[in-house]
């Protein structure tokens, strides 16, 4: 039976993140009910909807300084209009605009729904086969080399998953760092994830990956298993 939706609601959908078969019914089925949708890119978003045959108007968002961020925006959800809220590919917020708007948004009373869907953080997750409680996910690590590696070295303070993402233009600067801080630590990477020239790749820890690092093409998901060697493989402890 389908669920019944109020009018004023504002979907935060996950769309592909390569694969066009990750799309879900449900996030179709919103995209053609709802009167607009935020994106990152325009472009990117009508690509996607063409191959969808949706035909919904689609409205850039960029982060918004004033005093009133998205007046214009929240006047209409507040009339009634719903919305979607999705990114270029993936989950909305997760390492990419749309907090601001949803955080925004919730303080102005209107109801937020969330349509899961694909998200590399949970692919490479699934299929690491290591235990994932705890997990640290860093996001994309910072520009600056300095605030990289304290990034990394506070990460050390947790036994557990560290994951995070990583430019391809700066793998070079990252495997060095690893190999010091984190030697002994198994690394899984996910490369492509979902694309047509995906890649998991294992190595028993960073000195196996510079010197055999996966080709520097595409996006990039690294995790590193932080444990003590006691707790490595420990990956049916969990209930399920």
């Amino acid at each position: 039976m389908a669920h019944k939706r109020e009018s004023g609601n504002l979907y935060v959908v996950a769309t592909p993140i390569g694969n066009m078969g990750d799309i879900t019914f449900r996030a179709i089925e919103i995209f053609k009910e709802v009167e607009l949708v935020l994106c990152e890119s325009t472009k990117e978003t009508k690509s996607l909807f063409h191959k969808l045959g949706i035909v919904t108007p689609v409205l850039a968002l960029y982060k918004d300084h004033s005093e009133s961020p998205y007046a214009n925006v929240l006047d209409q959800l507040k009339k009634g209009k719903s919305m979607a809220l999705v990114s270029d590919a993936g989950t909305p917020g997760v390492s990419d605009p749309g907090s601001q708007m949803v955080r925004t948004a919730r303080e102005n009373g209107i109801p937020i729904i969330p349509v899961p869907g694909a998200s590399a953080l949970t692919a490479l997750l699934s299929v690491s086969g290591f235990q994932v409680n705890p997990t640290y996910f860093l996001g994309f690590l910072s520009e600056k080399p300095s605030k990289k590696r304290r990034e990394l070295e506070k990460a050390k303070e947790i036994e557990g998953l560290i994951v995070f993402y990583e430019s391809v233009h700066k793998l070079p600067r990252l495997y060095p760092l690893l190999e010091e801080l984190y030697p002994e630590t198994e690394v899984l990477v996910g490369r492509e994830l979902t694309k047509a020239f995906e890649e998991v790749l294992y190595y028993a820890n960073p000195r196996e990956l510079a010197e055999k690092p996966p080709n520097a093409k595409g996006e990039f998901v690294f995790l590193l298993n932080h444990r003590k060697k006691s707790l490595k493989g420990n990956s049916d402890s969990s209930d399920m």
